[in-house]
C-alpha cells in the first residue's frame, strides 16, 4: 500500500468527519451532469451498472443507488478502511434493498481487476489527481467501461490561490517557532492544469465526444468549524508530534490569529474540473 493509501485507511473516519462534507456539493453535481445520460440509458435497457473509481466513504455510489432506481454500483477503493465506512455509511442511510445493490471491492484505480466491458458508466470525485499515473487510471476505465459507456469524474485545477484562513494557521504556528513533520514525497499525478488538459488527457487515452469544464468548489466554514478541521484533520500530523501543552497553545494562538478575520474570508472556491467523455461504440 502506498503512503497516501495508508493514510486514507488509518483516517477514514476523519475524512469522513471533516473532509468529506467540503467536497460532497461537488460530488453531488457530478451526478447531476451525468443524469440525463443515466436516465435515458434507464429508459432504453431498464438496468445500468455504475463503477465509483475511488468511493472513499462512499458518497457518490450511495447517492447513486438512492437517486435512480434500476442501477447497481460497484465502488473501488485502494484503502479498506474507507470501504469499511462507506459500508457502515450504506445500510445506515439507505434500506436493505438500495444497500443490496453497491458491491465494494478493494482495487487500485488502475488496477481494479473488474470484468472488460462490465460497466456502463464510471464515475469518480477527487481522486485522479492521486494516483500515480492518470493515464493508466482513465485506459483501465475504458477498458471496463462497455462500447458506448461513458467516464465522468470531477477534479482540482491547477492554481488554487492562497486562503486567508490557511496562512493564519501557519502564521500561528510560526509563532511557537515549531518544526513541521516533513512527509515522505510520493508519485501522484497531480492537479489538472486546464479543462483543455483534462480533455487531451481523456483523448489520449481513447476515449471520444469529450468535453471538460471548469467551475469552483463552494465551501464557507465558521471559524470555529474551521479550526476544527485544522487541528482534527488537516494538520492531525503535527498535532500528534507536539506535547498536549503546545498544542494547546498552538490551537488557543491560531484561534486568536483566525478571530482576526472577517467571516467572508473563510469561504473557500477553489477551481475545479468536471470532465466526461466516451467509449467508441465500435
Amino acid at each position: 500500500m502506498t503512503s497516501i493509501a495508508d493514510r486514507y485507511d488509518r483516517n477514514a473516519e476523519l475524512y469522513e468527519r471533516w473532509w468529506a462534507p467540503v467536497l460532497a456539493p461537488a460530488a453531488a453535481r457530478l451526478l447531476e451532469r451525468a443524469e440525463p445520460w443515466v436516465r435515458a440509458s434507464l429508459r432504453e435497457t431498464g438496468t445500468l451498472q455504475i463503477v465509483d473509481i475511488g468511493t472513499g466513504t462512499g458518497a457518490l455510489a450511495i447517492e447513486a443507488v438512492a437517486r435512480w432506481p434500476g442501477v447497481t454500483v460497484t465502488g473501488v477503493d485502494v484503502a479498506a478502511g474507507m470501504l469499511d465506512v462507506a459500508a457502515r455509511r450504506a445500510s445506515r442511510l439507505l434500506s436493505r434493498a438500495q444497500a443490496d445493490r453497491i458491491r465494494w471491492v478493494e482495487a487500485e484505480a488502475d488496477r481494479s481487476g473488474l470484468v472488460q466491458a462490465s460497466a456502463d458508466l464510471c464515475i469518480s470525485s477527487f481522486v485522479l489527481q492521486l494516483v500515480p499515473d492518470r493515464a493508466a487510471a482513465l485506459r483501465e476505465a475504458l477498458r471496463i467501461l462497455r462500447p458506448g459507456g461513458r467516464l465522468c469524474f470531477v477534479t482540482w485545477q491547477a492554481g488554487r490561490d492562497a486562503f486567508e484562513p490557511a496562512d493564519a494557521f501557519d502564521e500561528a504556528v510560526y509563532d511557537l517557532e515549531l518544526e513541521e513533520p516533513e512527509y515522505e514525497e510520493e508519485a501522484r499525478a497531480g492537479d489538472l492544469r486546464s479543462p483543455r488538459t483534462a480533455a487531451r488527457e481523456l483523448r489520449g487515452a481513447g476515449f471520444q465526444h469529450v468535453s471538460a469544464e471548469a467551475e469552483h468548489l463552494d465551501h464557507l466554514w465558521t471559524r470555529d468549524e474551521y479550526l476544527d478541521y485544522k487541528v482534527r484533520y488537516d494538520e492531525l500530523g503535527l498535532m500528534s508530534a507536539i506535547d498536549q501543552g503546545i498544542a494547546a497553545r498552538l490551537e488557543q494562538r491560531a484561534r486568536e490569529r483566525l478571530g482576526a478575520l472577517p467571516a467572508e474570508a473563510f469561504r473557500w472556491r477553489p477551481p475545479i474540473i468536471h470532465a466526461r467523455g466516451d467509449r467508441p461504440a465500435r
